[in-house]
């Protein structure tokens, strides 16, 4: 009787986890729209987009002319006024003016120190800082433009705070909890998986979608992440350790049922599977497989219970990454 060719692996030894999966987008913690407190014109901008910047860097500067110039103005009147305070208050110990006269004297100087520290702010906002370290994302701003309070200039985002938002049905509730380990894929970036886990539950659900909200925390991924791009999440709800696995590539389906075809003697033998957990790459072998034992791979579709083959290929080591 003429053999099939097939092709083999080994099965092998390693960690599977059950999980539950979601669809979202990465965002960040802190993003927020740069505007200036003053109107003015733009003298100089000193970031790109995609520039890190620190805390405190200045992103722009408006022409800060007149602002000196108020600045100073106000500072020479708060001096005049101090001057003429301390006479006043010489003269009201003397008891040489009415304490009404006092009370008028001291309330213009005090009027004069909250101009000048008007006049000093002013001065300040013409500098453009960045509230805190991250990348412009950005730039809504050419030198030259005259800029009021309401104009967007740039956009700031925080990046080493990225987070994942996914929204889990109630009868899961049970199932999720903090520091809950997740992975996060994305098509954009294939064979890559990243870590996270489970940073915030929201402590309601949602009447009208029967959902709560839960903040999937991730590890600084700038290199590869970026908020806004489309991701899958895992929320692990369970892991066996060390148990069987098998290539998900082996498996034939059967009506409802799942079988493998396992060689011995150069014949195929088909073994009913009972599979436990599984994920993109593996499937778990709960009983009724030997860790030695060849399994098909590649070439038992349509093969019949029995059937003799040869095996083509060079048996494979274990894997180590089953993603």
């Amino acid at each position: 009787v003429e053999s099939v060719p097939v092709e083999t692996a080994l099965p092998f030894r390693g960690d599977i986890s059950s999980y539950l999966l979601f669809s979202s987008t990465v965002e960040t913690e802190s993003a927020v729209e740069i505007h200036p407190e003053i109107s003015g014109l733009v003298e100089m901008v000193a970031v790109e987009e995609g520039d890190h910047v620190s805390f405190d860097d200045t992103l722009a500067m408006l022409d800060a002319e007149q602002a000196e110039i108020d600045d100073r103005e106000r500072a020479m009147e708060l001096r005049h006024l101090e001057t003429g305070y301390k006479r006043t208050e010489e003269m009201f110990r003397r008891g040489l003016i009415a304490p009404q006269e006092h009370e008028d004297k001291l309330f213009q100087l005090e009027e004069a120190r909250l101009r000048r520290e008007k006049a000093h702010l002013a001065l300040e906002h013409t500098v453009i800082r960045a509230p805190f370290a991250g990348i412009i994302t950005t730039r809504q701003v050419q030198v030259g433009a005259r800029v009021a309070p309401g104009a967007k200039l740039f956009d700031l985002v925080k990046i080493d705070d990225m987070i994942v938002r996914i929204y889990v049905p109630g009868r899961y509730l049970r199932e999720v909890a903090l520091e809950q380990k997740t992975e996060v894929a994305s098509d954009f970036l294939p064979g890559m998986i990243f870590k996270g886990y489970v940073k915030r539950i929201s402590p309601v659900v949602d009447p009208r979608s029967g959902t709560f909200k839960v903040t999937v925390g991730l590890h600084d991924r700038w290199e590869h992440l970026r908020p806004g791009i489309f991701v899958t999440v895992r929320v692990i709800t369970d892991t066996h350790a060390d148990t069987i696995l098998l290539p998900k590539e082996a498996v034939v389906y059967d009506g409802g049922d799942r079988y493998i075809f396992v060689v011995q003697d150069s014949v195929a033998v088909k073994v009913k599977l009972n599979a436990g957990y599984e994920n993109s790459r593996s499937i778990e072998a709960l009983s009724g497989v030997l860790i030695e034992t060849p399994i098909i791979v590649i070439g038992q579709n349509g093969l019949k219970d029995k059937a003799r083959v040869t095996v083509v290929n060079t048996l494979p080591n274990s894997p180590t990454d089953q993603g």
